[in-house]
């Protein structure tokens, strides 16, 4: 877990540990809020944020837990947070957000063979405060502020698809793959916040499953 409101610091628990309390391990370089995250090659990295101030960052760090050290990589090409990031393949794909004024549309990937972020198509419509996962080998993005809309990513191709709409307009939800559906959960706007819509790619189209118990914004998921 990494960073926060004007935070750098970064702890971690063991799951091997059944009893075991959270500890604290390196601190990034930089402090980050709003920053999106995933796995690259067994590392942790941190890409933008804000640093509390009035500063959107462009840098990306990675963390290796093996020798407690995080390493800044290339920078994006753009600054950005309250955006996604996935990893897919070895490589690591970033995605709408805001800059410093303006929400963005474009899309990124970073190769770690070639050290750099070059920029691919980018998506129909600005997101910010969108989800993004990736779902049978695409990558999708999962509404923003002011939208039920929903994007699938073809890799191959590099182009960016309108899928079925979500029930609900979703800004800072949460997302996740299992059981062959995508999970999208809470958000702004109307019943968002207690609603779990799911996505299945063979009728495409949304349908929502429960609700919490509580109204979740900006929550992380995970599937086990």
């Amino acid at each position: 877990m990494a960073g926060g409101y004007r935070s750098k610091f970064v702890e971690c628990l063991n799951l091997n540990q059944v009893d075991g309390d959270w500890y604290e391990v390196a601190s990034m370089n930089e402090h980050r809020q709003c920053a999106a995250s995933a796995v690259l090659n067994d590392q942790m990295c941190v890409a933008g944020g804000s640093d509390g101030g009035n500063n959107v960052l462009s840098s990306v760090e990675l963390y290796n837990p093996v020798v407690n050290i995080w390493t800044n990589i290339a920078s994006m090409q753009t600054k950005r947070w309250l955006h996604a990031l996935v990893s897919y393949n070895g490589r690591l794909y970033t995605f709408g957000g805001l800059d410093s004024l303006n929400y963005l549309n474009s899309m990124e990937s970073y190769d770690p063979r070639e050290g750099k972020w070059k920029s691919l198509k980018p998506m129909n419509e600005e997101r910010s405060g969108l989800s993004g996962v990736v779902y049978n080998d695409e990558i999708y993005a999962i509404g923003g502020c002011g939208l039920k809309s929903v994007e699938r990513y073809n890799i191959r191709t590099n182009t960016w698809t309108n899928v079925g709409s979500l029930n609900h307009e979703r800004y800072g939800s949460c997302a996740c793959v299992v059981n062959g559906k995508i999970y999208v959960i809470g958000g702004f706007n109307d019943d968002a916040s207690k609603s779990i819509e799911a996505y299945d790619a063979t009728i495409n189209e949304w349908k929502i499953e429960t609700n919490t118990e509580t109204p979740r914004r900006w929550a992380s998921v995970v599937a086990l």
